[in-house]
């Protein structure tokens, strides 16, 4: 058997932790508070951050560049450096999230204060295991 069949199996951590963080509190609030956004909130309400709220769009569109950069290293023979760049790149847009402090709770702007969650670690540590099968696949030359 070829290496190459099985390089797909380097990037399964990285899906089965992101596919986890969907359903994990990703930001809430400190303390006992009740509540939280989960992962999927995150992913559903993140792109409204490109009218407006930069602070939103950039963990969004990390989750772009997370999956383009998954779909060319699974489907891609040869995934060169691109895939690489794009994991590296997904890893301080994800950051960008530590900076939220406050978000929305309702339709009439009312704030309330969150902290990252289990998921917002969870998902972190996708993009770090997706770098880090991109840098596998990329010395390897698989």
């Amino acid at each position: 058997m070829d290496v190459r069949e099985f390089s797909w199996v380097l990037f399964i951590p990285a899906m089965a932790l992101w596919c986890a963080a969907l359903f994990q509190p990703a930001l809430k609030q400190p303390g006992t508070g009740t509540f939280h956004y989960s992962g999927l909130n995150c992913l559903l309400l993140g792109w409204l951050g490109l009218f407006g709220i930069p602070k939103y769009a950039a963990p969004w569109l990390a989750n772009v560049l997370f999956w383009m950069s998954l779909a060319s290293g699974l489907f891609r023979r040869h995934t060169g450096r691109q895939a690489l760049v794009l994991s590296l790149v997904a890893i301080p847009l994800a950051l960008v999230a530590l900076a939220i402090r406050t978000i929305e709770v309702d339709e009439a702007g009312n704030r309330t204060a969150v902290v990252p969650g289990f998921g917002f670690y969870l998902w972190l540590a996708s993009m770090l295991a997706l770098a880090a099968a991109q840098v596998v696949r990329t010395e390897t030359r698989l």
